[in-house]
């Protein structure tokens, strides 16, 4: 991923909370979801201004059309329970099923122990992660701002 890809990476990042987290975030808050405003914090990530300093940032293309993007971190959890974190994986809907994702996560992490925080609302996602080794650790959390829902700690 590189800045250049920053407008894809938000478009992909705005349809795809749309498409998958319409039933666990405020209507507001989707509503509010901005390509340009996401677009400045993937630039700002990429070029080294942000608190979001990633290990690995990689996208899915397909057609020549970005259709996916992940961003590993160093943990941001206290005290971190891994060294890594995946702080982002997104695939549009439309993609789905196609391999996408699981490149995704391969380029990303590699076999590499991490963390991750996913809605407890999102069993897709929770089959995806499990089919790549990752298990609930028993944290638990709920982000005011995005609604009542709890997110839940994977590692392996």
């Amino acid at each position: 991923m590189t800045v250049d890809d920053a407008t894809g990476v938000a478009r992909v990042n705005v349809a795809s909370w749309h498409e998958s987290y319409s039933h666990v975030v405020r209507p507001e808050v989707l509503a509010a979801m901005d390509v340009e405003r996401a677009a400045a914090g993937f630039v700002a990530m990429l070029g080294g201004t942000s608190a979001i300093t990633p290990t690995a940032a990689v996208v899915a293309e397909s057609a020549g059309e970005l259709v996916g993007f992940a961003v590993a971190r160093p943990s941001q959890d206290q005290p971190p329970v891994r060294e890594v974190e995946l702080w982002a994986i997104y695939v549009l809907a439309a993609a789905h099923g196609t391999g996408a994702g699981q490149a995704l996560l391969d380029a990303a992490l590699h076999d590499a122990p991490a963390s991750l925080w996913v809605w407890q609302d999102n069993p897709r996602a929770h089959a995806f992660y499990a089919r790549n080794g990752f298990a609930p650790d028993g944290a638990r959390r709920v982000h005011q701002p995005w609604g009542p829902a709890p997110i839940v700690r994977l590692v392996r």
